[in-house]
């Protein structure tokens, strides 16, 4: 019986929201599929050797991959042995967003069954050129999402390769985007987050951040110069404390793309990760 286990990281939910759709529908069709936080793994080679095909998901930053990804592709071992699939999450656009990491898996030696890219709400909440009303449309966006995964579930599985972003259109909008985004990565990264005066310090930053970043010390609240703008804290902050723009501060924050959404759900390993029973016996 095939194995599939999708590792993926999710700032604010939209792409753990995916992961758990494409979850869904592998299940649905009696497929074991187990899914995998990359923040909570230090080391993955010896649960990839339990699977037959790897998922890799992630949201897309300035047409690139986030750090925390990025570290955890290079500690793979070079493989030939496995095939994978990728897909990312975007507000818009990424030009070559899934290509990009599809590529990075090949020089691994994975054998890629498909990429794709999935719209979701933007999660950007103190810029006003990317602040919308808030007012998402949860139905409209389970249903057009819906409808997606289940026709990516179903080319991974009859091995269709219609690779989403490898035209060189794509390439070339990707580029534009990733070229000056590494260029200010590091430098931006390190002095990211502003923090105002009326933090509480209720922890919860502390709590949320999957680097790490904060530390309460001496009753101050202080930051490690760690972020990978993934605006986890910015977005869950209760005081609206925190944020990225010098001049913007959060008025309406974004806490994911359904009403049941928790956060910290993102954070750790799926709870029916242990391979299911009665799939075993089928086997």
């Amino acid at each position: 019986m095939l194995k599939v286990a999708i590792f993926q990281f999710s700032g604010t939910g939209n792409t753990y929201y995916i992961s758990q759709l494409i979850q869904g529908e592998m299940r649905e069709k009696r497929i074991i599929c187990d899914l995998y936080a990359i923040e909570a793994l230090k080391e993955s080679n010896h649960l990839i050797d339990h699977y037959d095909v790897i998922g890799l998901g992630y949201p897309i930053y300035g047409s690139s991959i986030p750090y925390i990804v990025r570290k955890w592709m290079n500690r793979l071992r070079f493989r030939r042995d496995k095939r994978g699939f990728v897909f990312c999450t975007q507000m818009m656009f990424s030009g070559d967003g899934a290509a990009y990491g599809a590529r990075l898996l090949r020089k691994k030696g994975y054998r890629i069954l498909e990429q794709e890219h999935f719209n979701m709400p933007n999660n950007i909440t103190d810029y006003k050129i990317f602040k919308s009303s808030r007012l998402i449309n949860y139905e409209k966006i389970e249903s057009k999402n819906i409808k997606k995964v289940k026709r990516f579930v179903k080319n991974i599985l009859l091995e269709k390769k219609q690779l989403t972003g490898s035209n060189p259109i794509s390439l070339l909008l990707g580029l534009t985007q990733r070229i000056p985004y590494h260029l200010m990565e590091r430098r931006f990264m390190n002095h990211a987050i502003l923090l105002e005066k009326n933090c509480t310090l209720c922890n919860k930053c502390v709590e949320l951040c999957p680097t790490k970043n904060f530390v309460i010390k001496d009753g101050t609240l202080r930051v490690r110069n760690r972020c990978i703008l993934c605006y986890r804290c910015v977005n869950h902050c209760p005081v609206q404390a925190l944020h990225i723009n010098k001049r913007g501060l959060v008025d309406t924050p974004y806490h994911g793309p359904t009403k049941q959404f928790k956060i910290k759900d993102v954070m750790i390993d799926d709870p029916l990760n242990e391979v299911i029973d009665e799939l075993e016996i089928i086997q």
